[in-house]
Parts: structure tokens; sequence; C-alpha cells
């Protein structure tokens, strides 16, 4: 939490209008420090200044530092904007001639029901607390604030603390970038509206009160020294939590053909079960109890050729489930630390001991100007049969598999087919994409699965997709039946941005 002016609408809703008489859509750090002003030079703390009151200098120390330290960030409640369809008219008190009809009193129109309606609080929020004179100043002068914008808009305004929603980029360009474009104080804001103050104070020479046919009313000017523009941007959210945490990364003595990886990440789990030896847990060896909910992923064996990005040369990989205890996980790190010779008919390979890298940060960075995509390496094969009830394609199988894998970030409802079809439309939602997916015609399925469901097809095929916001761009995963062993790794496939773009629409 972070120390912060809070303001509370009474009435649940703002009113304050910008440039021309546009709905200003919330109030900025220059409007705070306008109403804080105002409080300061006319409210009970003003002092005396000839015939008139000013802010006192504890007061107005005050201003200026906020001057020099715009907020470092905003808390923006939910709004809905509501620009009104009917409209007031009102007396003005002034005498237009109209054509050559007699003299009349003018009426004015507003919209009647304009105003943003505010769910929650503003906020105006600060990463370090200002010195303790400032502070006092500020929560003396916040209960003196009436409203912000209109006088149709009152205000609770007092000192707290509150979490922000946007933040200031001190590093925005004029050209480039999204986010809130505020008005904030600069050096000279407070001697600029005291200044415009007092001119409007003079009392007008008078020939201004001479007879016109027809009266105007003559708004005073709007000064814009002492303003600037900051840009407060939302943070990207964090990617949901990745399906498993880290990688024990082995370097081999030599690579495996793709078409040998599932038979050869069987030969590494039944020496990692091995190893492991009586108690070994459920999230390696796949058994779990009639009674004991499966979790959405376990354990999974998948092995890099020397042309994949990674630390370089052949290697397998053992990925470690964030569903698995810290029992299992040690348990399973001390038995990889003796595994060194895997006994395989199509050929024994040794491996060299392991080392951990967080799965988050296991890929490379995209290459600039491009955007991440994902390609199936070597190929992935669906969870199911297609359900029935309507057309299915390998693009929603696809869909599916990664639902299955992220299944912790979906809620989808029914089941069976009914639930297969929701979580391919949830994932979709969440911005999967499948640029194509290819079916692999091979009479020997064996290769890319070891074991299947008794309702499920063995369709082995290759996608390229892109996943979404459901993680980051260098996050490993797998999807598919074999995604435990040896099958479906995502490896990244990296786009140009403008090809990205076009195939993501």
């Amino acid at each position: 939490m972070s120390f912060a002016i809070v303001a509370e609408p009474l009435l649940g809703v703002y009113k304050g209008h910008v440039g021309s008489g546009q709905l200003d859509a919330l109030p900025s750090p220059a409007r705070l420090h306008a109403a804080l002003l105002c409080a300061a030079a006319q409210g009970v703390r003003a002092v005396p200044d000839g015939d008139g009151l000013r802010p006192c200098d504890t007061d107005r120390d005050a201003l200026r530092w906020l001057e020099t330290n715009p907020p470092d960030g905003l808390a923006v409640p939910e709004t809905l904007r509501n620009d009104g369809a009917a409209t007031a008219y009102r007396k003005e008190g002034l005498i237009v001639k109209e054509g050559r009809g007699p003299l009349s009193e003018k009426l004015v129109g507003k919209p009647a029901v304009s105003g943003i309606a505010v769910a929650e609080r503003f906020a105006w929020t600060w990463e370090q607390a200002p010195p303790a004179s400032v502070v006092a100043a500020l929560v003396a002068l916040c209960p003196e604030v009436p409203y912000l914008g209109t006088s149709e808009s009152p205000v609770r305004l007092s000192v707290s603390e509150a979490e922000p929603t946007h933040r200031l980029d001190r590093d925005a360009g004029l050209f480039t970038g999204e986010g809130l474009d505020l008005a904030v104080a600069t050096a000279g804001r407070v001697d600029a509206l005291e200044a415009a103050h007092h001119d409007t104070s003079v009392p007008p020479p008078l020939r201004n009160d001479a007879h016109r046919s027809s009266e105007k009313t003559a708004p005073p000017p709007v000064v814009t020294n002492g303003l600037g523009v900051g840009r407060y941007v939302s943070p990207e959210p964090p990617p949901p939590p990745t399906p498993w945490t880290s990688v024990l990364l082995f370097r081999m003595n030599r690579p495996v053909h793709p078409h040998l990886r599932v038979r050869y990440a069987v030969a590494v789990h039944r020496a990692l079960v091995a190893l492991v030896g009586d108690g070994a847990p459920a999230v390696l060896t796949g058994a779990y109890e009639q009674a004991v909910p499966r979790p959405s992923n376990r354990c999974a064996i998948q092995f890099l050729g020397p042309d994949t990005p990674h630390v370089g040369g052949a290697a397998l990989a053992l990925l470690l489930p964030r569903s698995a205890s810290e029992v299992d996980l040690t348990l399973i790190r001390m038995a990889v630390q003796r595994l060194r010779h895997v006994k395989v008919a199509a050929g024994p390979f040794t491996v060299e001991p392991p080392v951990e890298i967080p799965a988050d940060t296991f890929w490379p960075e995209p290459a600039a100007g491009t955007e991440r995509w994902w390609q199936t390496d070597p190929v992935a094969v669906p969870e199911t049969r297609p359900p029935r009830g309507g057309p299915w394609s390998l693009a929603d199988a696809t869909a599916l598999s990664v639902a299955m894998v992220w299944r912790h970030e979906f809620s989808a409802p029914g089941r069976g087919d009914a639930r297969y079809r929701a979580l391919a439309d949830a994932a979709v939602a969440r911005g999967v994409r499948v640029e194509s997916a290819i079916r692999v015609m091979d009479g020997d399925v064996g290769r890319y699965v070891h074991k299947v469901n008794s309702d499920a097809t063995i369709q082995p095929y290759r996608a390229v997709l892109t996943l979404g916001d459901l993680t980051g761009p260098r996050t490993v995963a797998a999807i598919g039946q074999s995604r435990h062993l040896g099958g479906g790794l995502l490896v990244p496939r990296d786009l140009p941005a403008d090809i990205a773009r076009r195939l993501a629409r």
C-alpha cells in the first residue's frame, strides 16, 4: 500500500469538464491540486491578504511540494459514463435581442443527467510519503475540499493508503505507448492560479458596464501555465501460474530421433521410478488412488534436439508440476542426481548431472520485431475422441489440449462432450489461436503415444499456435495425450510482428 490522497464521491458520481466543455472521465492530478489550493485560499486555514485571503505559508509549501512531486500512481475505480440525452434549460440572468423581437432573458440549455458513475474511490498515490510538514498540511486541507469538478459532485477527501491501478510512466513518449494522459501540476502552478484569481477579482472598468442590446457571459480564461502531462499506465497483469514450475535439464551424449522420443521417455520414466523406490509419488508414476482427484499435469519427460533453442546440444528435460508437494519434489530431486545411464533397446544413452531452470524463463526472449508463437515438437495427440453434437476440427482439438494443461484457469460447465467444447471455447476466449494443424499420416502411431484412453483417437498432428494470455513467451510447456512422455512439446517459433498480427485476427 502507498501513501495516498483518497477521494470518495458522496453521491457516487463525478462531474467535471475539460477542453470546451467535454465531460471529464476522471479527476486529474492537476484538478486535485487546484481543489486543494482553493481550500487553502478560501477555507479556515487561509490568512488575510489585504481585502482578501491567501493560503498560509505551510499550505503553500505543501502545494509547491505537489508541483515537483506528481503522484506516482492512480487508483481508478470502475466507472460508467453517462453523457445524458435530456437537456435542462434555465435563465442565465442576461438580456438578449433576437432579430426584431423584444429584449428577453437568455435561456441556456445544459445536459441534465451527465456525469461519471463511480463504483468506489479515486486515489492519487506516492511510493514515498511526503515530508512530515507536507503530510500535516494535507491532512488538514483535505476535509476542507467540498467537491471535485462541479458543485454537483460533492466529495470526501482524506489522507490514507491505497493500491494504485495505474503507475506514472516517466519515460513515456509523445507518439508511442498507451495509457491515461492526464494534466499534472508543475513548478509555478500555485503562482499562476493566484495571479489569475487576482486579475479576475479586480473590478472591471466602467465601460464594460455600458448598455448593449445583447449581453454575454465572460468566463475567466483557462490558466495553462504550470501544467504538464503525465501518462499513467496500467501494468500488464502477470501471466497465470505456469503448469510446471521448473525444469531439470540433463545434457545427453547423443540426440534422440523424434520417432523414438516416446519410447525413450518411457525408459527414463521407469528408471526414475526405480531410483525413487517404494513410495514413489503419484506425480511421477502417474498412478493415483481411485478416490484421489488427478491434477492437470504431472512430471513430464521431454527431449530437446541439437537445434532446439535452449542451453545447447541434445538434452533430456524433466518438467516438475506445480501441483507437486515439496516432499514429492525433494524425493524426485534426490533420485535424479543418481541418473546416469538409461537402457533402451534402441540404444542406451548417458546424461550429465542436471541443472534446474525456472519454467517461466526456460526459452530465450523473442527476437526483436517478432511475436512468439509455438510449434508442436514433434507432434501432439488429441486428448479425446471428437465430441458429438457438431463440427470439430484439429484446431478445436488443439485448443482443448491447451485448456487441459491450464485447466486450473477455467471453469467449464457440463460433463463429457459439452465440457470439452466449453473448455476449447474458453481457451479461444483467452487468446489461443491455431494458425495451422496438419494430421500426420503415419501407420505406426506407437511412435507418438504410450498409452491411450479407451475413448481417445490416436490422431497425431503438427500445429502452430499462440497461447494468448495464458503464459509468458519464455515458459516451457507441452500439450496433448502424450505430453508427459515425449510428445507435444511446444518450442518457440518467432514470426514477424506484422505476419503474427494478421494471423491473430
